[in-house]
């Protein structure tokens, strides 16, 4: 009998026990859970390939880089080394230098009167406009491409974009 007594007593134990954790739930009301608002919910995740730093670039320098894909990015001359170099009349502190990070790359950009164009050890291709044509134009590795007006009967040209397949 006196395990019978014991088995109770733990039976009401165990009974008074879940009747105090009972009375400590909270019930959230049904319509509350998974509730969201607009400020709740984070933007999309989606790649515009703007070029960053581009308002600030454009007021030092005069180079309106659009888009890219980071593998051609614009650097300072003096880092140095296999950079293609872009001369135009317009850009403010001298040459453009584009670093090329990676290929198959591209970068977007506007850059009035631009003349000449030396490539790095990429290939590479450069589109350009003049009095509303494009054309685009090999830059070979590592040399001069004359481009625009330095061209015998061409106009100025403004660069639009280098492309960099190997």
């Amino acid at each position: 009998m006196h395990s019978a007594s014991r088995r109770l007593a733990a039976v009401c134990a165990g009974l008074l026990g879940l009747s105090a954790l009972a009375t400590t739930l909270t019930v959230i009301p049904a319509d509350a859970v998974g509730e969201t608002t607009a400020d709740d919910t984070p933007p999309p995740i989606v790649e515009t390939y703007d070029y960053p730093g581009a308002d600030r670039i454009l007021a030092e320098r005069n180079i309106t880089l659009l888009k890219g894909d980071g593998r051609v990015l614009l650097v300072d001359c003096v880092s140095g080394g296999d950079l293609i170099v872009v001369q135009s009349y317009k850009i403010k502190g001298g040459d453009a230098c584009f670093r090329v990070t990676g290929t198959p790359g591209y970068v977007t950009m506007q850059i009035p009167e631009t003349y000449f164009i030396k490539g790095d050890s990429h290939t590479a291709k450069a589109t350009l406009t003049a009095k509303s044509t494009t054309e685009t134009v090999d830059i070979r590795p590592g040399q001069w491409t004359p481009v625009g007006e330095a061209l015998p009967n061409h106009d100025p040209a403004a660069l639009l974009e280098i492309r960099v397949a190997a």
